[in-house]
């Protein structure tokens, strides 16, 4: 971005300045990055220099955001260039200066807006502005120290767009099935406002765009929601307010399944490939493959994971199947982000049993540790945090185990609490091969009340299973 710089001199004394700093509120909540801290930045103060901005009223004009006011310590003389503009602490909106007044066009805010909520919804946001500066010399040869700002919130109304109705069904139209109106590919509802599809594609260009139910009804064309430019090949993005004849591209460099995703109040699109399984792979199971079960939209699964700073540990991946033939997700840019061909991913803290949870739409792994599972039943009040019936995990045998007298009825539990639990799928209370977190039955002493050897195999639903050795 280029910087706009303003050189006035400051013979203001330091001036304190409350910082707004109001929750959002808004549906389509901030995507934002954290801004680094300047190292040694003296303080600021800036005030709104409006009480609100419509960009309609605007929309071929600028519109003042804040009025620098003073900084800490300031000596005659020195003056003050201003570097960053930034919304809610991450996104810099480009500007210009009229005397000590900070000036926006409607376009730049806009999209500011836009990257930052990932929305082109009409509605008035509670934003956050603040100033990056520097103090230098009269001469403006020398940064004699760094500025940061207090916040102020200004509401902003965004840009008024035809707005898409809220139908009562979406649906996929492209090459995938010969532009076919008549006959278009349905999108499922997932409860949030937004629709997806999963279609399998061969390699190469497919041509899209999406359909509300009124225009497949009509057989209209013009109806449809379309690219903001014709051939938009990004996998992400915004429909075109006038985009007639338009339609996205995506090019698909390997033939497999793909979902496609919308939300019709926000005005945008996604896609990415569609991973039907997902197995770990890592120096703590010998780089075999250990499956993950979809649940919702995540990738669930109980493995023991080594500490990736060991000399002799080198992390884990997720592989797409049962081998390394296909697409892995390795480490990504960010703290529990992935991405597909990315290095081994280093993100446990310690050796310990772990709860892994993996989404690939959106790139992200958390292993959430496994601090403790009870066996909690009848044989102890129920009570899910006696440490007496506390097991321990034995690394060798991938088990966690516990000898203690059981009775009919009994469960386990992890963390000390309730959120998760096993007990007998299919409701029966004998169901030792094949526990389940999911309304789990109380199960059975198989052999009578008695003193047991309990060894718990947790992987994912549908592996989980309990021997019980009377003693």
């Amino acid at each position: 971005m280029k910087k706009i710089y303003l050189y006035t001199t400051l013979l203001a004394a330091a001036m304190t300045f409350a910082a707004c700093n109001e929750d959002y509120t808004d549906w389509a909540a901030p995507q934002s990055n954290a801004q680094e801290a300047q190292q040694g930045a003296v303080n600021g103060t800036i005030a709104a220099a409006t009480d609100a901005i419509d960009l309609n009223a605007i929309a071929d004009g600028t519109a003042s955001v804040v009025k620098f006011v003073s900084a800490q310590n300031a000596t005659e003389g020195s003056v003050v260039k201003f570097t960053k503009l930034l919304l809610n602490d991450s996104f810099e909106v480009p500007f210009t200066t009229d005397g000590n007044d900070l000036v926006v066009s409607a376009s730049d805010l806009s999209n500011a807006l836009q990257q930052c909520y990932g929305s082109l919804a009409t509605t008035t946001r509670e934003c956050n502005f603040k100033v990056n500066a520097d103090l230098v010399n009269a001469e403006t040869t020398a940064v004699l120290m760094p500025i940061e700002t207090n916040e102020v919130t200004i509401p902003v109304k965004t840009l008024t767009l035809p707005a898409i109705a809220n139908e009562d069904a979406y649906y996929y139209v492209g090459g995938y099935n010969g532009w076919n109106l008549s006959n278009p590919t349905p999108m499922t509802a997932n409860g949030d406002g937004t629709y997806s599809c999963v279609i399998e594609l061969a390699a190469g260009s497919e041509w899209f765009c999406f359909a509300p139910q009124s225009a497949v009804t009509a057989g209209d064309w013009n109806s449809l929601l379309r690219a903001q430019k014709n051939g938009d090949d990004a996998t992400s993005g915004f429909f075109g307010e006038s985009a007639a004849g338009n339609s996205f591209c995506a090019n698909i460099e390997k033939a497999g399944k793909y979902k496609f995703t919308i939300s019709p109040k926000d005005w945008t699109y996604s896609y990415a490939s569609f991973v039907e399984s997902l197995y770990y792979a890592g120096d703590a199971n010998g780089w075999s493959f250990s499956p993950l079960v979809k649940s919702g939209d995540n990738f669930v699964g109980y493995y023991y994971v080594k500490y990736a700073d060991n000399s002799n540990t080198w992390g884990f991946k997720f592989c797409t199947d049962a081998s390394w033939d296909n697409p892995q997700y390795g480490a990504g840019e960010g703290a529990n982000s992935i991405a597909l061909g990315g290095g081994n991913i280093q993100l446990a803290e310690k050796d310990a049993f772990y709860q892994i949870v993996v989404n690939t739409d959106n790139n992200t792994c958390y292993l959430n540790e496994v601090t403790s599972i009870t066996c909690v039943g009848n044989h102890n009040g129920w009570n899910v945090a006696d440490r007496a019936q506390h097991m321990t995990y034995n690394v060798d045998l991938k088990c966690w185990e516990l000898t203690t007298t059981l009775t009919n009825g009994f469960k386990f539990a992890i963390n000390d609490a309730w959120d998760i639990s096993w007990g007998g799928a299919n409701g029966d209370p004998k169901m030792y091969d094949n526990l389940t977190e999911f309304s789990g039955k109380d199960l059975d002493a198989p052999e009578g009340d008695g003193t047991y050897l309990v060894q718990l195999y947790l992987g994912c639903e549908g592996t989980h299973k309990v021997v019980l050795t009377k003693k």
